[in-house]
């Protein structure tokens, strides 16, 4: 919608301009596109004494002329992002266009003392996108990371083939800054992709968001786990020891999860969530396939109750629980608001898995 009304002002204020009319609206300057450097990835990072750091970066050039040469990268300082934005416009040699930003990453300073003012900024601004892709580095500064990406290809392009591979990754998922907003107005818990702070820029699990800011991480177990309940897998590969002691592969293609309330007394006690995961058998004998079956669902089940620990711990409902909840019985949904205390609650889990052979695969 936004867009939509950004593009009808600038379709009026043409037509008034061709009909005579007089009027306020005005549109940017016209600038020729080899007057333009089109930002790709941009970091915010805190400062010390306050304000923050705006690190805008280029793609990595393309074709046989701009082969191995390296991102162009800029940097901006102020006290709010917008100032940042504007100062590091004045260190470009062209006009810098950050309306193909498709990645915003944000240190773990920031992150810590709140992403609120950064995500209202890419709502308010007019070239930034909603479904700008969000990430979190983790243990250091983003414009570090950008800089040292930038030196072989660029930010853009190392996260733009994370988040194309990402069925591959089944500890990691990509997030938009849409998705984050949604999800702190409903519950005031979100959660972003992480990624490490050297130029390598490789997944690490999820910051957790609470109020705006960086509280705790689902990584490791806990982030498959994310993934689980959230039903983003697509090609994990887990490898299962059977009773006789020989390992079987499985390719885990899918997980379908529920959430259910429990009451007592018309009380909010719980919830019972089940998951049920899909897998084919890609290596090992298919004898006995319900063994199988039963070690996966166990190995499943406890990465989806670290994912749910870390919720309860934190306090935090980055998962959505609530929501679901309502999805599931959305005539209690009042009740469920006026009761719903995550740590409070028991969360029962329920796991099961169903494994066929590679060529069963639907």
């Amino acid at each position: 919608m936004r867009r939509w009304v950004v593009a009808w002002a600038a379709a009026a204020a043409v037509t008034l301009g061709l009909s005579g009319c007089r009027t306020s609206i005005s549109l940017p300057y016209a600038r020729e596109i080899d007057q333009m450097s089109l930002m790709q990835a941009m970091a915010v990072d805190a400062q010390d004494g306050g304000g923050v750091l705006i690190t805008a970066s280029s793609g990595g050039q393309q074709g046989s002329e701009g082969a191995g040469t390296p991102a162009a990268v800029v940097y901006g300082r102020g006290e709010t992002v917008s100032g940042g934005v504007l100062a590091a416009q004045g260190a470009g040699e062209s006009y810098l266009y950050f309306g193909h930003v498709g990645q915003l990453l944000l240190g773990q300073p920031l992150a810590e003392q709140g992403i609120s003012a950064v995500l209202e900024y890419v709502l308010r601004d007019v070239e930034m996108r909603l479904d700008t892709r969000v990430y979190l580095t983790r243990g250091g500064q983003a414009g570090q990371a950008v800089a040292a990406a930038a030196q072989n290809g660029s930010a853009a392009d190392r996260l733009e083939a994370m988040e194309e591979n990402a069925g591959l990754l089944p500890h990691t998922m990509p997030r938009t800054v849409e998705q984050v907003l949604e999800d702190l107005a409903r519950s005031g818990s979100s959660f972003v992709p992480a990624v490490t702070a050297d130029g390598e820029l490789a997944a690490d699990g999820y910051g957790v968001f609470k109020e705006g800011a960086l509280v705790g991480w689902a990584r490791g177990e806990a982030a498959y786990g994310v993934n689980l309940l959230l039903e983003q897998v697509e090609a994990d590969v887990v490898e299962v020891v059977r009773s006789d002691g020989t390992t079987a592969a499985v390719r885990v293609v899918g997980a379908v999860t529920s959430v259910r309330p429990v009451w007592r007394n018309e009380e909010l006690t719980g919830l019972e969530i089940a998951c049920r995961v899909q897998a084919n058998l890609i290596q090992g004998e298919a004898e006995n396939l319900e063994e199988l079956e039963q070690a996966l669902a166990r190995i499943e089940a406890a990465r989806i109750r670290q994912a749910l620990n870390v919720s309860q711990a934190l306090e935090a409902d980055y998962l959505q629980l609530e929501q679901a909840a309502c999805l599931a019985q959305p005539w209690n949904k009042k009740a469920i608001g006026q009761q719903f205390e995550l740590p409070a609650l028991e969360l029962s889990l329920e796991v099961d898995a169903q494994i066929g052979r590679s060529y069963d695969a639907r």
